[in-house]
């Protein structure tokens, strides 16, 4: 109850109240400023019909223009106003020049793509794949020289995150979308503090609302204090804008530009199951060490320059990538995906359609939510349909009921097809995992829902033949011995299900 009240209270919500404020005042002020109200319905006619034909004329997944132009119809004056506020992140003229300048900055002190040539000899169809996401993410680029661990666990992830922490010598990089006090933070704290006295540089980057409930108010003032340089990403501010739906998801750990973190861990203890909420939490994650690094400082320095307004120093921190000595031979493509017009294309999106289109003999795929578009749902279902072995792991017990139904919605579709769909029995699963014939492998912070592949910044490494895929493959098979096949019988949805899905699904894009 405190906390609610603490959230009530809080700036997030005033400033919540101010921006509907805003919204409804404007809608208000329009209908009133017109005498006449068939000039009014002229108005808004006029109105709506220019925000059809804007939308039409984007270039975008069917779907969601579907989605905005039910609201453009069923919303006079209003609908078109939330289009053109919220369909698509603005950007202002300095944050154009800081992601350029940062672009610039990141390709000045590249060395030539050897990985890439390497790949291309090695298989063709993979080079493809990774040239896709390349053009998709300019900042993207192929590394060798990499080796690499999975961790099927928060509590082994974090246990050696936190050891290669205390052996930290120059700087250290937090990027994540919850950071929660706790046990699991508290550790992770006593070890940053100790790191700044020692002069090792700590910078901390969080999403502001997705620390709403779990970070005090303030508190990035508190660790300023304590010499650690600190953001929020995408503050919240009583403002009409897009920025608010456009979060910051991403989870890098960087260490001295030697050893990098990602995955779908937060730093929170329901993550390490100190906190239980939906049964046992299963998350994962991977390590690497080595020249694919230089990836995870990029989408790092990106976030944070982005943040802070600045152009960080590229040339130091790239120049601290030394490739790992025990380097596995395969290829690691670390990337970022985000909104339009940060991101021109859907990156995660289209990284999943390249492997699951060309897969010839399995493609498993771990997600904690499964709200998928027609590009998506079509693909996994051709591939069943064509002798893939298909399968798909969402969790037992769900963190968010809306969410659950709206995933269940999808099984009946899904296993017509031939996909096999399975619920993770113990609890709750976090893991953002897709492997495919042992040769392919993408693990990073990217849901298969709308949310992840649309509007939010996130990241992921793409894997070839690298030494860890069949420990993910081998772990995979664990969590399906302890889940359940959901069958076309379990999979339908009761009456109220059925409505709620049907009255809910059609906004899905926006959720």
């Amino acid at each position: 109850m405190r906390k609610l009240c603490r959230v009530l209270f809080s700036r997030y919500a005033i400033s919540a109240i101010m921006i509907v404020f805003e919204v409804l005042a404007t809608v208000y002020l329009a209908i009133n400023a017109w005498g006449s109200l068939y000039v009014l319905a002229a108005v808004a006619a006029v109105y709506a019909l220019a925000a059809i034909i804007s939308l039409i004329n984007r270039d975008a997944n069917p779907e969601y223009k579907t989605t905005w132009a039910v609201i453009i119809f069923i919303l006079p004056v209003l609908g078109p106003t939330l289009y053109l506020l919220f369909y698509q992140r603005r950007m202002s003229k300095k944050e154009t020049r800081l992601i350029r300048g940062a672009i610039m900055q990141m390709r000045g002190h590249e060395k030539e793509n050897d990985a890439l040539e390497s790949l291309a000899e090695e298989s063709s169809r993979a080079a493809g794949k990774a040239l896709a996401i390349m053009s998709d993410d300019p900042t993207a680029r192929v590394y060798k020289g990499t080796a690499s661990t999975f961790y099927s666990s928060g509590e082994v992830f974090f246990s050696a995150m936190q050891d290669d922490l205390s052996k930290a010598e120059s700087f250290i990089f937090l990027e994540y979308f919850i950071i929660e006090t706790g046990e699991l933070w508290d550790r992770i704290h006593a070890i940053l503090r100790e790191k700044v006295k020692c002069g090792v540089e700590v910078r901390i980057l969080y999403d502001d609302i997705g620390c709403m409930k779990t970070l005090p108010q303030g508190y990035d003032k508190q660790l300023a204090a304590e010499g650690i340089a600190v953001y929020r990403f995408a503050r919240v501010n009583p403002r009409v804008s897009s920025v608010h739906h456009n979060r910051d998801h991403r989870k890098i750990c960087i260490i001295d530009g030697k050893i990098g973190y990602t995955g779908g861990v937060n730093i929170a203890d329901e993550y390490i199951n100190r906190k239980l909420r939906f049964g046992h939490w299963r998350d994962g994650g991977v390590r690497l060490v080595g020249d694919a690094v230089s990836g995870l400082i990029k989408l790092f320095l990106s976030s944070w320059d982005f943040t802070s307004r600045t152009i960080s120093d590229y040339e130091r921190f790239l120049g601290a990538v030394t490739p790992a000595e025990s380097a596995d031979g395969g290829y690691y493509l670390p990337f970022g995906s985000g909104p339009y017009p940060v991101y021109q294309r859907p990156v995660g999106k289209n990284a999943f359609l390249n492997i699951i289109n060309q897969a010839e003999r399995y493609v498993y795929i771990t997600t904690p939510y499964l709200i998928i578009d027609y590009d998506l749902t079509e693909a996994l279902c051709n591939a069943a349909r064509r002798g893939v072995d298909v399968r798909i792991i969402t969790p037992g017990i769900a963190d968010k009921k809306i969410i659950k139904i709206m995933t269940k919605s999808a099984y009946p579709y899904l296993i017509k097809a031939g996909v096999l769909i399975y619920e993770y029995t113990p609890g709750f699963i976090h893991e953002k995992t897709l492997i495919c014939d042992d040769e392919y492998a993408v693990i990073g912070t990217i849901n298969f829902d709308y949310r992840s592949l649309v509007h939010h910044f996130e990241d992921a490494v793409w894997m070839y033949n690298t030494e860890c895929i069949p420990t993910i493959k081998e772990e995979y098979f664990g969590v399906v011995e302890r889940s359940a096949r959901v069958d076309e019988t379990k999979s339908r949805l009761t009456f109220l299900e059925w409505i709620f899905k049907n009255g809910i699904r059609l906004f899905a894009p926006l959720l």
